[in-house]
């Protein structure tokens, strides 16, 4: 929920975004972006004319210089990044209320980290099933390609019944580390790492890191 001074936008962003600008109050949020918010997932939902009408948290925790909220609008502070959510915005407007799914997709510039990709999905909510959302134009999902994915251990040993260790082992392999700096990091000899990886392949049928790691990139 996002939270500070109405009259002002004072609060944690600053004069990034402001919440009554978003409509948004305790109990208000629609329940599709508050469980993208359980499942870790950032998500913006833009109404038919493209105006901003609810933020979940995690989305609201990428807001900074680079993407932010503008009078009700997203804005982006790369001019390329600003045409290309525009072009976005008129294809939202164009698709939504027709028939059927679409799926959108565009990137925005970060000045010192990694873009955000943005995926919309337009279709008519109304028709949907969801008459909470009849003006809705889509549902935005951000993916923050700085953030270092994290496989929950706990499932991978429950899912594929390796230990404790060598689910460790596996999902420092998907956040992108070396054997060795595994072995660093589990304060393990190099054969020690090996084995445990042996024993990953075997128990979920992969042959290589590539692949457990596409596996494994799954569960996120």
């Amino acid at each position: 929920m996002l939270e500070g001074d109405e009259r002002t936008g004072a609060g944690p962003k600053g004069a990034l975004f402001c919440p009554s600008e978003l409509r948004i109050a305790r109990g208000e949020r629609p329940s599709m972006i508050g469980t993208l918010d359980l499942l870790g997932r950032p998500a913006i939902l833009i109404d038919q004319n493209g105006f901003v009408a609810a933020v979940n948290d995690n989305a609201s925790k990428l807001f900074d210089d680079d993407l932010s909220v503008k009078g009700r609008r997203l804005f982006a502070a790369d001019a390329q990044s600003r045409l290309r959510l525009d072009r976005l915005i008129t294809q939202v407007r164009f698709l939504s209320g027709k028939p059927g799914r679409s799926t959108l997709q565009t990137v925005v510039t970060r000045s010192q980290r990694r873009p955000i990709v943005i995926d919309a999905i337009v279709q008519d909510w109304e028709s949907a099933g969801d008459p909470l959302l009849p003006d809705m134009g889509a549902l935005l999902i951000l993916t923050d390609l700085n953030e270092i994915p994290r496989v929950s251990q706990s499932s991978v040993m429950e899912i594929f019944g390796l230990t404790p260790a060598q689910a460790r082992l596996a999902s420092l392999l998907v956040e992108g580390k070396s054997l060795e700096e595994i072995a660093f990091y589990m304060n393990i000899s190099s054969g020690t790492a090996r084995n445990h990886l042996k024993a990953v392949f075997l128990r979920t049928g992969t042959r290589r890191q590539a692949e457990l790691v596409s596996l494994l990139s799954r569960l996120l």
